[in-house]
């Protein structure tokens, strides 16, 4: 009973952990386009983007595949959830189109190129994740009232 529960809430967990880093990327990186540090964003960008989308990419690979598969486990809410998390991906090859030009940029042009990720991230973070997350806890709730 006790593994039933915990596969019905893990993908609440996993897509609130990914809402979370997708929070925290609009706090930790907005600043890199604030005018007082564009230049200097411009000369650090390329740097920081190859570690931390190496990084990034460990978290994207593990929690994503992760809601996935007990996603599919569950119900219709679930499965709902499971397409619009899903939908997250169809942003990806702009993304990784958008941080690859940062790396290779070098340091003339990378913020303008992190300000047009940037936006795009919002965007998704709004139509994918939080829609993903609404379901998943839609669900959860759903069935924790009617237990």
């Amino acid at each position: 009973m006790a593994a039933l529960v915990f596969l019905r809430v893990f993908p609440l967990f996993t897509t609130s952990s990914y809402l979370t880093f997708t929070i925290t990327e609009d706090f930790y990186f907005k600043s890199y386009l604030e005018p007082s540090v564009i230049r200097v964003a411009d000369h650090l960008l390329s740097s920081y983007i190859t570690v931390w989308y190496n990084r990034g990419m460990v978290l994207v690979f593990t929690i994503y595949p992760l809601t996935w598969c007990t996603a599919i486990v569950t119900f219709v809410l679930y499965l709902l959830g499971f397409l619009v998390n899903i939908a997250h991906m169809l942003w990806e090859p702009q993304a990784i189109n958008f941080l690859t030009s940062i790396k290779k940029q070098g340091s003339s042009g990378s913020t303008e190129i992190f300000r047009q990720w940037y936006r795009m991230n919002l965007i998704r973070g709004a139509l994918a994740d939080v829609p993903a997350w609404s379901c998943f806890l839609a669900r959860f709730l759903v069935w924790e009232s009617v237990r």
